[in-house]
């Protein structure tokens, strides 16, 4: 779980030295609108599996510290994203089962205005995505139901639309609901997740001055190109259910990781500087196609006489664990990263495991003009996780 930590955390660092970059190539401006926030929220886990449709104790709470920056306010960003604004957040939690422990999220937001109802209120949403740890997990022996979360590292999804209210020049009262996800992506089984749902409270103190839409702003964005070549490079692993039927295993959560290898090419027309989408072609290298695993029997060399049992994992063919698809990629580009969406069908396919048809879900941080780092999962049925992608790409304009 240590790879969640780590990417993650270089994919926050780039995000947060890129948030509004183009800015800084021009001449001295105002200084940015920002602001400080605290958020409470209390709701519920939807009973989406058995272990959370039996405890009954599905009660959830947190409370949110969080620090923004927006465009300044002479930037074609406000009036083309609708008010957009960014930042860092950091959670702590209070489930009411104390299976799942204490944990924290440190976590990024994006959001803007969706419309001006009447002053001083608006409608707003927000994306956040980050790190969560600290969770109470399965365990094997100490806690055998809790099918749920599968490992004290998660990945923190979530988003929510609210009303903002204008108090003063300083202060916005903020009132919505939300949902989030905890997952590892399979990185570590059992892994069926928790989604929660919950409305919440937050107090908004701004400094510098408010957000607003220009008239006339100084800067404009670059005339987009009309085609993007995209290439990227995929490293990942997951786990996978193994049958105990005829096979001696005890559980289907055999802990070994499998190694998963991608790369693919997309063909993206551009519309505009918000939208682009395209065919796209994915290769994948997966050590869990077909893989199965046993119970068997290991003599210790040095003492013939004792046998020892332990968890014997047999990978397929090479052949079996390549798959190549075809899919339709849709991108929305906005100032702090860019969101994705796959929808695919493996043309060659042995993994019997997995459906044919397979998403991708994920989110886009440029690291320079060319290069950029994905966060994403890919999934089958729309909602079983087969992996994390831990991304690297490069674009080629033209």
């Amino acid at each position: 779980m240590k790879q969640i930590r780590l990417i993650l955390f270089v994919l926050l660092a780039f995000s947060i030295q890129n948030i509004f970059a183009y800015e800084s190539r021009t001449e001295q401006r105002e200084k940015h609108p920002m602001f400080f926030s605290l958020k409470g929220e209390k709701g519920a886990a939807l009973k989406t599996n058995d272990y959370l449709k039996a405890t009954g104790e599905t009660g959830y709470s947190a409370i949110h510290a969080r620090y923004g920056i927006c465009p300044t306010n002479d930037s074609w960003a406000n009036k083309a994203f609708r008010m957009p604004y960014g930042g860092i957040g950091f959670s702590i939690a209070q489930p009411e089962d104390n299976a799942f422990g204490h944990p924290f999220s440190l976590y990024l937001f994006q959001g803007g205005r969706v419309c001006k109802l009447f002053r001083p209120l608006s409608l707003h949403y927000e994306c956040q995505l980050g790190y969560s740890g600290n969770w109470g997990h399965y365990d094997r022996f100490l806690q055998p139901d809790n099918i749920c979360i599968g490992s004290s590292e998660n990945v923190y999804v979530g988003g929510n639309i609210y009303l903002k209210a204008n108090i003063s020049k300083h202060l916005d009262l903020n009132i919505g609901a939300g949902v989030c996800h905890f997952s590892n992506g399979a990185t570590q089984m059992p892994n069926k997740g928790m989604n929660i749902a919950a409305p919440f409270i937050e107090l908004t103190y701004k400094f510098n001055g408010p957000q607003i839409v220009p008239d006339a702003p100084k800067c404009v964005p670059e005339k987009p190109n009309k085609v993007d070549h995209q290439i990227i490079a995929t490293f990942s692993q997951r786990q996978k259910y193994y049958s105990v039927v005829g096979t001696g295993l005890s559980t289907q959560y055999v802990n070994h990781s499998h190694r998963v290898y991608g790369l693919s090419y997309s063909r993206l027309f551009v519309g505009s500087y918000k939208f682009r989408w395209g065919p796209s072609l994915e290769l994948l290298y997966d050590e869990s196609s077909n893989s199965e695993a046993k119970w068997e029997p290991v003599a210790n060399p040095q003492k013939p006489e004792e046998t020892r049992y332990y968890d014997h994992v047999y990978l397929a063919s090479p052949k079996e664990r390549f798959s190549a698809g075809i899919s339709l990629k849709g991108e929305v580009k906005m100032p702090f990263g860019s969101y994705f969406a796959n929808l695919g069908y493996d043309v060659i396919h042995s993994n019997e495991d997995d459906t044919r048809l397979y998403e991708i879900l994920g989110a886009k941080f440029d690291i320079t003009d060319n290069v950029f780092g994905v966060f994403g999962i890919r999934a089958t049925r729309f909602s079983k996780a087969q992996f994390f992608c831990w991304s690297l790409g490069y674009t080629f304009k033209r």
